[in-house]
């Protein structure tokens, strides 16, 4: 029987209450691996995903299963072996190697790296060092502590699970070691093999049999589910979108008869669309866009979303904004903190400052400079207009829009700098 993520996290959470592992029944809500292999896991134990009716569901035989099988798994919590953590070193330039997984490794990578961030907040560049590379008597890099650590992984769900478990519950620094009961170790061990090879046999074509990159290249949300298909079998399977419902409203008749599964992703050009992308703020229609896409074009920082030349040209296949000028409200701030880091600089000094947003008050835009390139009080706010910003998006449009059509770009808009 199908049952929502609402109802299997109440599910398990009854039935795992008394579990001696530490478990987080929230992974069902969030299914952090459903892109990769469509389940959920919890220790060596995968709880499968289904998608009923366009929505995302569990069979709660495999729920009850999952739930009974925990907890009744026993943990010797004085039976603690050397966890055995690897030396730390930076990401390999191979996908490969460092998306598969590698629970010690990820271990070892977010203590170094709230070390490294720890040591460089608040100084500049010239003053950093590798102190924080080394290890102390607390078994943490740098000086970092205890409580930092866990204070700092608990703020992203990625960083305070591994495998549906709290591992920061169990995990003990000897003096010496870092300890874990060996159950417990076991356990991850399992997982990491069971999800490696569930990766593994998801990453061939479903049209082709090709064989695809190891994390996500090439998955596909359906209406069904997830599928895996590769960019050549995509492009013969769906259709290119050329622009036909452009200054289409969304609400109307001619978009809602229209399916967007029947074409190509108008960003990525590589999965099946699964939904119309359109602007919220005049009502076009954009385009076909796939789950990934879709769901970064209104999650992802506008900062980030804006840096791909593509990405901006997709907005403005909105008409009003195209004809405007203009992007949603929403990309406006991060034009104008794109804008200051290319032309503000502290002195004589040639590096970008860093530059956020403090505040927006009576129409006028604050934001906050900092320079890493001579000393720690490098620091000043700028403020921006709201005709200001209208002329600077104007401008970045312009300048999108140039290098579309091969013409020379505009000079850089001048009235913020």
């Amino acid at each position: 029987m199908p049952i929502s993520r609402e109802y299997a996290r109440s599910l398990f959470a009854d039935l795992t209450q008394s579990a001696m592992v530490p478990l987080d029944p929230d992974e069902l809500i969030h299914m952090p691996g459903l892109a990769q292999h469509g389940h959920v896991f919890f220790g060596d134990i995968a709880v499968r995903c289904y998608k009923h009716k366009a929505r995302w569901m569990y069979d709660e035989r495999d729920i009850r299963r999952a739930g009974q099988a925990l907890a009744e798994m026993r943990l010797d919590l004085d039976d603690v072996v050397d966890v055995q953590l690897p030396a730390y070193h930076e990401s390999g330039s191979n996908p490969e190697e460092w998306q598969r997984v590698d629970w010690r490794r990820r271990v070892v990578s977010q203590m170094f790296g709230q070390a490294r961030r720890k040591a460089h907040d608040g100084r500049p560049y010239e003053e950093w060092s590798g102190s924080w590379k080394r290890v102390g008597a607390n078994g943490l890099p740098g000086d970092l502590t205890w409580d930092e650590f866990v204070a700092a992984s608990s703020r992203f769900r990625y960083s305070q699970n591994l495998a549906g478990t709290r591992f920061l519950e169990l995990l003990t620094w000897s003096g010496k070691e870092w300890i874990l009961p060996r159950a417990y170790i076991e356990l991850l061990d399992r997982w990491a093999q069971r999800e490696d090879k569930l990766v593994d046999c998801v990453r061939f074509c479903s049209s082709c049999g090709l064989k695809g990159p190891y994390w996500d290249g090439w998955r596909t949300s359906t209406s069904q589910g997830y599928v895996t298909r590769c960019p050549p079998s995509s492009g013969a399977a769906f259709r290119t979108y050329a622009g036909h419902l452009r200054g289409v409203q969304y609400a109307s008749a001619r978009r809602r008869g229209t399916r967007a599964d029947d074409y190509l992703c108008r960003l990525c050009k590589r999965r099946q669309a699964s939904a119309w992308d359109h602007c919220h703020e005049h009502g076009h229609v954009r385009g076909p866009l796939c789950g990934s896409c879709n769901t970064r074009e209104g999650k992802a920082m506008p900062y980030y979303f804006l840096q791909l030349e593509d990405n901006a040209l997709h907005l403005l296949e909105c008409r009003a904004c195209l004809e405007q000028q203009t992007l949603p409200r929403r990309f406006h701030t991060d034009v104008v903190l794109t804008h200051l880091e290319k032309t503000e600089r502290h002195g004589r000094c040639h590096r970008q400052p860093y530059v956020r947003e403090l505040e927006h008050a009576h129409g006028v835009h604050r934001f906050h400079l900092e320079c890493s390139g001579w000393h720690a009080e490098s620091r000043w706010t700028k403020d921006v207009t709201a005709s200001e910003v209208a002329t600077l998006v104007r401008a970045f449009v312009d300048a999108v829009l140039a290098v579309r059509e091969g013409r020379p770009s505009p000079a850089p808009a001048t009235g913020a700098g």
